[in-house]
C-alpha cells in the first residue's frame, strides 16, 4: 500500500469513527477550523463559521442521526456529509504529512489550496466542490426521500452556489453579499428561520408550504423574493459558472432551463422526473408523512 492509500484509509477510519455521532461530525470540522479557519479573532473559527452553523442545523433537524436510532437520520444527508468530511480530512492528512501527490480528487486539491491560502474564494471552492461531489455520490440515495425533501435538496444547493457567486464576482445585490460571507453570522441566523431551513425531518406539512413557496405570509414573501426572484431566474448561468469555479461539470446536470432537477439517477433510467411528479401530488399529503 502506497503513502496516499494509507492516508485515504486513515481518512476513512476517522470519518467512520464519527459516522453515528452527529456531535462528533461537528467536532471534526470544529477542530479543523481551529487550525485552518483563518480567524479574525483568535480562538474563533473564522472562515468555518457558516459551515459549522449549517452542521448545527443538520444536527438539530436530526438528519445526521444513526439510521437505526429511535429518530432515524437520513441516508442521503448522512452520505453527503460523510463524503464531505472524507475529502476535507484527506486534504488535512496530506498537508500534515508533508507529501505531494498527483491525481487527487478535485475537492482535495481545493482544500489544500484553502489551507495554503485561506480566503473567501479558496474556502468556497473547497467547500462547494466537496458538496457537489457529495450530491453526486449520494444521488441514488435521494430517491429514498420523499418528493418534497428531494426538492429541498435543490434549494439548499442553489442557495449555496448563489452565495459563492458573490465572492466570485457575480453580483445579485446587497442581500447576497451579506449572505455570502462565510465568516459572518448570516448562515447561523437564516438556519434559525424555520421557513428557510425547517428543523423537522421528515418535513412537516407546514414546512412543505415554504419549501414549495406556497406560504402566503410575510416570511413566505421574503423567501419567494430570495429564491424565486434573486436566484431561480439565473440558474442556467449560476450552474454553468459554478461548474467552472468548482471544476465540477456534474453540477450542470442538476438544472435545466432555470429549473433545478436533482436527483438525476431516475432521469438517466428513463423515469419521470420529480418536477413532473410534484404536479400530480397533493401538497398536504407528502410521501412517508
Amino acid at each position: 500500500m502506497n503513502k496516499l492509500d494509507i492516508l485515504k484509509e486513515k481518512a476513512k477510519k476517522i470519518v467512520l469513527s464519527v459516522s453515528d455521532n452527529p456531535q462528533g461530525r461537528y467536532q471534526l470540522r470544529y477542530d479543523f477550523y481551529q487550525k485552518y479557519g483563518d480567524p479574525i479573532i483568535k480562538g474563533k473559527e473564522g472562515l468555518g463559521n457558516s459551515e459549522l452553523a449549517f452542521i448545527k442545523w443538520e444536527i438539530r433537524r436530526g438528519t445526521l442521526n444513526p439510521i437505526n436510532d429511535t429518530t432515524s437520520g437520513s441516508s442521503w444527508w448522512r452520505e453527503v456529509n460523510s463524503h464531505f468530511l472524507y475529502l476535507a480530512t484527506l486534504a488535512q492528512l496530506i498537508k500534515e504529512s508533508g507529501d505531494i501527490f498527483d491525481d487527487l480528487p478535485v475537492p482535495v486539491n481545493f482544500w489544500l489550496n484553502y489551507i495554503d491560502a485561506p480566503d473567501e474564494c479558496s474556502w468556497y471552492r473547497a467547500h462547494n466542490s466537496s458538496i457537489i461531489s457529495g450530491y453526486q455520490i449520494a444521488d441514488p440515495l435521494a430517491f429514498k426521500e420523499n418528493i418534497y425533501e428531494q426538492y429541498f435538496m435543490n434549494i439548499v444547493l442553489y442557495r449555496l452556489l448563489y452565495a459563492q457567486s458573490m465572492v466570485e464576482g457575480v453580483s445579485f445585490g446587497v442581500l447576497g453579499e451579506i449572505f455570502a460571507n462565510p465568516r459572518g453570522a448570516a448562515v447561523s441566523i437564516i438556519t434559525d428561520i424555520e421557513a428557510f431551513y425547517p428543523s423537522h425531518y421528515p418535513l412537516s406539512k407546514e414546512d412543505i408550504k415554504y419549501v414549495m413557496h406556497h406560504a402566503h405570509n410575510f416570511i413566505g414573501m421574503i423567501e419567494n423574493i430570495f429564491d424565486k426572484i434573486l436566484i431561480v431566474p439565473h440558474l442556467d448561468k449560476l450552474y454553468k459558472e459554478a461548474a467552472k469555479w468548482n471544476s465540477s461539470p456534474i453540477v450542470i446536470k442538476y438544472e435545466k432551463h432555470n429549473k433545478p432537477i436533482y436527483p438525476i439517477t431516475e432521469n438517466i433510467l428513463g423515469a419521470t422526473h420529480f418536477n413532473e411528479k410534484l404536479k400530480t401530488r397533493q401538497l398536504d399529503t407528502p410521501k412517508n408523512q
